[in-house]
């Protein structure tokens, strides 16, 4: 297929779609063929805004254009695991949303779906393309900082709750709120980093504060409301104990009264790494950890020229190359499985109050 112009659709025409999903394609040479949303006039303005040819009000009729080679899923989360089956048993390659699903065993069928048609299925876990993000996962995989015990994964934000009845606040369409939203980038970005770890239990805390007294509205979305419907979690707190003895720890907010924060931490027996913008400069946020002749630990630049670019643009062309079958699939779906697993072990061990077994 290298040689083919691949054409693809985009299902969802909301901020993600256009933000992320059109503008990747077309970066990466796919010719974006249709667009679709319930919405049917979003669908069109957004056709016209980006030159493409064909819009839809049901992705049904997308996927019946068989001049549609690979699909996007930019839908609520809940629509996720549906939407990409119904793709994929058309015949269709799939690059589905963050989170995969709002359960494992939808995200389980998913796969199968895969498999059966003989398709690529693959989740946007575009965090993971960033340059530093792949200096770090190196650096563990070649034992540089020793046994990595603790991974520290944080996102924290001011405000940043995606409205107040928009689907994101809305438990049925959503299955959580910041958990499932940012929560699954810090925590697949953590067994990214660590070469996805055997999990052995988890122990989960979630809460919405500050959403219940509309507070941190945000300033992204594109169906934002001020006043509707908000039942989900604003904030969650995770620690995974893995099966080698070490641990992950993890804390995600919508809005808090705080600095707002994006930081990955590694603690090894023989370094370690902290990937902070906060601390260490948006120019170079990177900085690892060693002991230095004098048995002092100091702090030192990584070499980053081989880690150029990343982001949106990175993941979905990497997608795209393995479409053509120019390169390996580098977020593979049973990888997302895992992330999903772990994230309903989080909601259920905050439910219980316990501990639970993975």
């Amino acid at each position: 297929m290298s040689n083919k112009t691949l054409r693809a659709g985009v299902i969802g025409a909301g901020d993600i779609g256009q933000k992320g999903h059109i503008p990747g394609f077309q970066a990466a040479g796919v010719e974006v063929l249709a667009v679709c949303d319930s919405n049917l006039q979003r669908a069109k303005d957004t056709a016209a805004k980006f030159n493409i040819p064909r819009a839809y009000g049901h992705y049904r009729e997308l996927l019946s254009d068989d001049n549609i080679d690979l699909v996007s899923v930019g839908l609520p989360n809940a629509l996720h695991a549906p939407v990409s089956i119904a793709a994929l048993e058309e015949g269709r390659h799939v690059l589905c949303e963050k989170p995969m699903s709002v359960n494992s065993a939808d995200a389980q069928a998913m796969i199968e779906a895969a498999n059966k048609a003989g398709k690529l299925l693959s989740i946007n876990q575009h965090m993971r393309f960033d340059g530093t993000s792949l200096a770090m996962r190196d650096a563990v995989a070649s034992g540089l900082f020793g046994k990595v015990y603790l991974a520290d994964v944080r996102m924290i934000r001011q405000n940043n709750i995606p409205g107040f009845g928009s689907w994101f606040t809305n438990r049925e369409l959503a299955g959580h709120g910041a958990l499932f939203d940012i929560g699954v980038h810090m925590l697949d970005l953590a067994m990214f980093l660590l070469g996805f770890p055997e999990v052995a239990a988890v122990k989960g805390y979630l809460s919405s504060q500050l959403g219940d007294q509309k507070i941190g509205l945000g300033g992204w979305g594109i169906d934002r409301g001020t006043q509707g419907r908000f039942d989900v979690d604003d904030t969650a707190i995770a620690t995974l104990t893995l099966k080698d003895g070490g641990q992950v720890r993890l804390i995600v907010t919508w809005a808090a009264f705080g600095l707002p924060e994006e930081r990955a931490i590694l603690y090894g027996t023989r370094g370690g790494a902290d990937r902070s913008p906060l601390i260490n400069g948006a120019e170079s946020p990177l900085k690892f950890y060693r002991v230095n002749d004098q048995g002092v630990i100091e702090g030192y630049a990584p070499d980053m020229s081989a880690y150029q670019g990343g982001g949106w643009m990175k993941a979905i062309a990497s997608f795209v190359s393995a479409v053509r079958g120019e390169a390996p699939l580098l977020v593979l779906p049973e990888q997302a499985l895992m992330t999903t697993r772990i994230l309903e072990r989080i909601s259920e061990s905050a439910a219980s109050g316990r501990e639970v077994a993975l």
